[in-house]
């Protein structure tokens, strides 16, 4: 029994001797261990702070260039602003512009319509008025007539000018009024086709007298045709010839005006 004691107490130191010697080689395996595992921890958290640091850094630098670009943005909003609205003035001068010239349009074609038909009614007692008149220059009178009315039925011709020409016609027949003209035609005289020169004196007569001077007479506007007058006006007539021929100078003279009647 003492033996056995002693064999279990052997066991027990040598066992406890064994724990002693190898307890630091398993202290030093569990601290390598650790420390490894530290390490390694540590190195993964430094590479982490390193992903997070890289990441807040282009984060940094994202969130100045959306900064600058929404800047950016917000410039280009407010220039896009004040063209839209110098566009939408521009709209609504554009808008009153072609409504006032749609305006203009409707007013000008009616009174162009109105001219129109006031030229047309100018040109008929125009006519009228030559045919009615004193037959003087009625080839170059007629002529006249047949231009304007060609021009008035040309729609390549503007009001403008139509008026214009309309009322040079009216001008040069007014100044027939206040003019004294010596022609040479043929005119058809006590029954026979003769030469002869034509005095006119404004509107208010129109003289003639045969080439030698021998004949004068007058045209009747109430019967129209010519009539003779008396040889003692012969010299008068002839006088009054040169003189609108400008081949005399200005002098009285008596012609037979008869009566003026007005119209």
């Amino acid at each position: 029994m003492y033996n056995q004691k002693k064999r279990g107490f052997t066991f027990f130191i040598i066992t406890g001797f064994v724990w002693l010697v190898f307890l630091p080689v398993s202290i030093a395996q569990d601290n390598e261990a650790t420390s490894r595992a530290v390490r390694e921890n540590i190195s993964r958290t430094m590479d982490v702070e390193k992903g997070i640091q890289k990441r807040a850094s282009e984060w940094s630098d994202e969130s100045v260039e959306l900064s600058a670009r929404l800047t950016r943005l917000e410039n280009e909003k407010k220039q896009l602003e004040r063209q839209l609205e110098k566009l939408t003035l521009l709209q609504r001068l554009e808008e009153k512009k072609y409504t006032e010239n749609k305006r203009k349009q409707v007013e000008t074609e009616r009174i162009r319509n109105e001219l129109s038909t006031f030229l047309d009614s100018v040109l008929v007692k125009l006519e009228a008025h030559i045919e009615q008149d004193l037959p003087f220059l009625t080839a170059e009178r007629q002529a006249r007539i047949a231009s304007l009315k060609e021009m008035m039925v040309d729609t390549t011709e503007s009001s403008a000018e139509k008026f214009r020409r309309i009322f040079e016609a009216l001008q040069i027949e007014t100044e027939y009024g206040t003019t004294v003209e010596a022609t040479r035609q043929t005119i058809m005289f006590e029954g026979r086709s003769v030469l002869a020169d034509v005095l006119r004196l404004g509107r208010i007569s129109l003289f003639c007298q045969t080439l030698d001077r021998r004949k004068s007479g007058y045209f009747d506007k109430a019967e129209q045709q010519w009539l003779p007058l008396p040889k003692d006006v012969n010299t008068d007539v002839a006088n009054a010839v040169s003189m609108a021929k400008l081949e005399r100078s200005v002098e009285i003279v008596k012609l037979p005006l008869g009566r003026i009647v007005q119209p």
